[in-house]
């Protein structure tokens, strides 16, 4: 835990390509993570889902929320389909299958409970 304020320059640190994108349309970049600096059991980032791409349904074991920066386009909640824009923000409750579709590009701010994106486990719609 840190008792100092920390400031994280635009545009850093590096931007990642997500393993599942197979053309490259669905990046991260890591903003608070206690693997680049102090963290207090926040990790938050910004997500970017160009056009025409969708992140795969999936569910993690904790918390998420999501703040829409830019763009349009929907969060899938279990079975329901939840148009987003800018200014939308989402709470996503540990076990729940969610996903992103975005027919114009996207981009959303990410926290998650833990200290390092690292310890945020995806698992698979069809995993329990």
């Amino acid at each position: 835990m840190t008792h100092q304020p920390v400031h994280i320059p635009d545009g850093a640190p590096d931007l990642k390509v997500m393993k599942e994108a197979s053309r490259a349309g669905l990046k991260y970049r890591l903003l608070i993570d206690a693997d680049g600096g102090p963290s207090s059991d926040l990790c938050q980032g910004l997500f970017y889902i160009e056009d025409g791409h969708a992140e795969s349904p999936h569910h993690h074991d904790i918390p998420e929320t999501i703040h829409v920066i830019e763009g349009k386009g929907f969060a899938i909640l279990g079975d329901k389909r939840q148009p987003l824009s800018p200014g939308d923000a989402l709470f996503i409750p540990a076990g729940l299958v969610h996903g992103f579709e975005a027919p114009e590009a996207m981009t959303l701010l990410f926290s998650f409970p833990v200290d390092r994106f690292a310890d945020v486990a995806y698992h698979d719609a069809d995993q329990t």
